[in-house]
C-alpha cells in the first residue's frame, strides 16, 4: 500500500471521527436545550433525569453502532452479517432494559427517557436534511 493510499485511509477515518464527533456535540446542545425546555415543567426533575438517562445510553448505542460497523467490515460476508444481526438485538435488548429502568423508577419519567433515546435520532435526520437542502 503506497503513501497516498495510507494516507486517503487516514483521512477518511478522520473525516468519519469528526462526524461522528460533530453528530455527538449536537445532540448533547440539543438535549441541553431541551432540558431548558422541560424546566418549565412541573415534574421537571425527573423529566430531566429521564432526559438524561436516555440521552447517555443512546450515545452509548450510538458507540456501539460505531463498533460494530468498524468490526464487521473486516469480517468475512457471512460472520459479518451473524454479526451485526446479534449487536442489532444486543443494542434493543439494551434499549428495552433502559426503558424497563425508566418505568419501573419513579424517579425518572419515561417520557424524557424517550426523547432522550430518540434525540441523537431526531438530530442525525435533520443534519441530513440540513445537508440535502445544501446541495440543492
Amino acid at each position: 500500500m503506497g503513501i497516498r493510499t495510507m494516507n486517503k485511509i487516514d483521512s477518511n477515518k478522520i473525516d468519519k471521527e469528526m462526524q461522528i464527533g460533530v453528530i455527538i456535540k449536537r445532540t448533547i446542545a440539543a438535549g441541553v436545550a431541551v432540558g431548558f425546555f422541560l424546566l418549565l415543567f412541573e415534574d421537571r426533575i425527573s423529566l430531566l433525569l429521564g432526559l438524561v438517562f436516555g440521552l447517555v445510553f443512546s450515545l452509548l448505542n450510538f458507540r456501539l453502532l460505531q463498533l460494530t460497523i468498524e468490526k464487521s467490515v473486516k469480517m468475512s460476508e457471512k460472520k459479518a452479517q451473524s454479526y451485526v444481526t446479534q449487536r442489532y438485538f444486543l443494542r434493543y435488548a439494551i434499549t428495552g432494559v433502559v426503558l424497563y429502568v425508566a418505568i419501573t423508577n419513579p424517579s425518572l419519567n419515561v417520557l424524557g427517557t424517550i426523547a432522550g433515546l430518540i434525540l441523537l435520532k431526531f438530530v442525525i435526520l435533520v443534519s441530513n436534511a440540513a445537508i440535502a437542502i445544501k446541495k440543492q
